[in-house]
């Protein structure tokens, strides 16, 4: 085996390639000078090539210019070789130079094949000038909308905030605009970044932070009233929250405005309690009349019993009769008193509350007083336990407008030519379905009903059927109101009784749910 290595290497038998040439002086130097030169330059190439890619590292199919650079670094090696066969005739070691060139060559040649679409593929310098125009264009234009973008955001007068939603269902604030930031008295700079439960007091923290969980999980817009304490103090917002998904679709921030309704909502609720005491105006000379049976009933046996005891009539079993009359109906004048009290007292926040005790209280209200108008009262309230969130006193003084409308409506309708008032029925009913949430509230009068062109217009303020100075056409309209912000409505139709007179239902409808243990104990205290 060592033999035929040495043969094939062995030299012996060859002449130097400069013998062909006769050793001619300037044909030797034609071919050295051009080899030499020719082989210092692939030489230089790879060089210069592996240089680019080393310092360009975003150059495509950087592997086949390495390739490249072994294919004319071995071509170079062929060419010094061909120098040295001049003189030394070691053929064996140039073929085996010039087939390890060959081997390059044709991977070169073959990858540079395989690889052709994709480097056709490739931009021109051309279309990478277009491409660079057209960016610089829209880099342009995005940058005139986010200018406009600020300059809406910076300008608007109504208050702007933007929440980020993080992966883990956490919130952190990112910015808000100047109006909000004067309204609320928070420096966007203090809360920038910073998780909402650690930029705002815990109270304030966990309201927003359900309002914003709430929106992302709605996965739309929500809006809502909300009081908040903050460094202005104490003030009412209308909020719109709009969710803002990202490119994999999960909601990553939440886009708000708020308008600080503060004064609005403290002339609405002047507004109501005006009509509250309006409509206690009105019931005034009925309760006027209910107090003076009591006090007569009171003056008549105290009279009886004075009289009695100048007469020398000790009688105790007598004596004592006569003090339970007069306390019992003290204690009715006392509920009557305490009754118009807090009717007419402002209402406090809202409550959890059975909407029943309202219709029962305003039944209460109005029954004694109608009566003395030949008009009945006839309440269906059965003893269900349900519950509402509201304000008690706001229902009930939306009950009991709508009972003094009832009443108005029957004495114009049903009134006699004489003018004395025909007998006139107003029924009140209440139904609580637990299964589909809801209770309804039904008002029903015989009053003769309304004009159907005008039934769709009650509820609109400052529209009235009364005569000029009897009616301001705001006691709808704030009940309606009323109903309203308890998640309810408030509808009316005109029906026909089983006699064939007229009149007009109101149904009020609002959510209930199934009471507490601590509603149930609260209602019976």
């Amino acid at each position: 085996m060592f033999g035929g290595v040495e043969a094939f290497f062995d030299t012996s038998a060859y002449l130097p390639h400069g013998v062909c040439l006769f050793w001619r002086p300037e044909i030797l130097t034609l071919h050295i000078v051009s080899d030499v030169l020719t082989g210092l330059s692939y030489y230089s190439i790879p060089v210069a090539l592996l240089y680019f890619v080393l310092k360009r590292r975003d150059v495509a199919f950087t592997w086949i210019v390495w390739l490249f650079a072994a294919f004319i670094l071995a071509c170079g090696t062929t060419h010094f070789f061909s120098l040295w066969t001049l003189w030394y005739p070691d053929y064996a070691v140039e073929g085996i130079v010039k087939a390890l060139t060959a081997m390059v060559s044709v991977l070169t040649a073959v990858a540079l094949w395989v690889q052709m679409p994709k480097a056709l593929a490739l931009p021109s310098a051309t279309q990478l000038a277009d491409a660079n125009g057209a960016l610089q264009r829209e880099i342009e234009i995005r940058r005139q909308a986010e200018l406009r973008y600020a300059s809406f955001f910076n300008n608007l007068a109504e208050g702007l905030f933007v929440v980020t939603v993080l992966p883990d269902g956490d919130f952190a604030f990112d910015t808000l605009n100047p109006a909000h930031a004067r309204a609320t008295g928070i420096d966007p700079e203090t809360i920038r970044g910073r998780l909402v439960r650690e930029a705002v007091p815990p109270e304030t923290a966990k309201a927003v932070i359900e309002r914003y969980s709430a929106c992302v999980a709605a996965s739309g817009p929500i809006d809502y009233e909300e009081t908040l304490d903050l460094p202005v103090g104490r003030r009412t917002w209308h909020t719109v929250l709009v969710p803002v998904r990202g490119a994999e679709g999960r909601v990553v921030q939440i886009l708000g405005s708020s308008r600080d309704i503060t004064d609005r909502k403290r002339l609405q609720e002047e507004l109501v309690q005006t009509s509250k005491l309006a409509t206690l105006g009105t019931l005034a000379a009925g309760m006027a009349h209910e107090m003076s049976q009591p006090l007569n009933i009171i003056r008549i046996w105290a009279e009886n019993a004075l009289s009695r005891l100048r007469d020398g009539d000790t009688d105790t079993a007598r004596l004592d009769k006569v003090l339970t009359i007069m306390s019992e109906q003290a204690e009715r004048m006392g509920r009557i008193i305490d009754h118009m009290r807090t009717f007419s007292r402002r209402d406090g926040a809202t409550q959890r509350f059975d909407p029943a005790a309202s219709v029962r209280s305003s039944v209460e209200l109005v029954t004694n007083q109608f009566a003395l108008e030949n008009i009945e009262v006839l309440s269906d309230v059965p003893a269900i336990d349900c519950v509402t969130r509201g304000r008690p006193l706001q229902l009930e003084q939306v009950l009991v407008n709508l009972l003094s409308n009832a009443r108005d409506a029957i004495l114009e309708w049903r009134a006699d030519p004489d003018g004395s008032p025909a007998a006139g029925r107003i029924a009140v009913g209440m139904r609580c379905d637990l299964t589909a949430g809801r209770a309804v509230i039904t008002i029903t009068d015989d009053g003769g009903g309304i004009d159907p062109d005008i039934l769709p217009r009650i509820f609109d303020p400052f529209f009235t059927t009364k005569e000029v100075g009897k009616g301001s056409g705001l006691g709808l309209s704030i009940g309606y109101g009323i109903v309203d912000s308890m998640g309810g409505r408030i509808d009316a139709a005109n029906v026909t009784h089983d006699d064939g007179s007229r009149g007009v239902r109101f149904t009020i409808t609002v959510p209930v749910s199934h009471p507490s243990v601590q509603d149930v104990e609260r209602a019976h205290a």
